[in-house]
């Protein structure tokens, strides 16, 4: 009973980001606002020993879920609100897996505590209909260390209309 109660806000947390894009579309700011380096992603990356420590877990990070993600058909181009809450001491770095491919869509760039992505280009064109979809979460201390922490996924579906 616990479980479904925990699961209800997030649930509905997720429906309102899944609708804040379309309602605002063109009201948000053209800039994105993700962290941008003078390194490359793969530059940040350690040793596959960096990430395992203490059991793997950090409290304390706030991962926003999604029921669904919708997206134009037949474009590379979306608009979807991806947060990294103000509340975390972490980076963000997005990406949108199909499990059913295997195939990674999106990978954001690395996003600051307290600042969002609303516009993003996907890595291909996507025909219409609905995709089981993973968006994961990777997340790195924020600090000049940028050490990996634990990270997250969430499953939803993917609409293309």
């Amino acid at each position: 009973m616990k479980k479904k109660k925990i699961w209800i806000p997030i649930l509905l947390a997720a429906a309102v980001l899944a609708v804040i894009p379309a309602v605002y579309g063109n009201r948000k700011p053209k800039e994105v606002t993700n962290y941008e380096s003078e390194k490359s992603f793969e530059e940040y990356q350690e040793s596959p020993e960096a990430g395992a420590e203490a059991g793997g877990q950090q409290e304390g990070i706030q991962i926003p879920g999604y029921e669904s993600i919708v997206i134009p058909a037949g474009s590379r181009n979306a608009l979807v609100e991806l947060t990294n809450p103000k509340e975390n001491d972490v980076y963000f770095e997005i990406s949108f897996y199909l499990p059913e491919t295997e195939e990674t869509i999106y990978t954001s760039d690395l996003i600051r505590p307290g600042q969002s992505i609303y516009e993003i280009t996907l890595d291909k064109e996507m025909e219409a209909g609905e995709y089981p979809l993973t968006v994961r979460y990777a997340t790195y201390t924020a600090d000049e260390a940028m050490e990996p922490r634990n990270g997250a996924e969430v499953n939803c579906t993917l609409i293309v209309q």
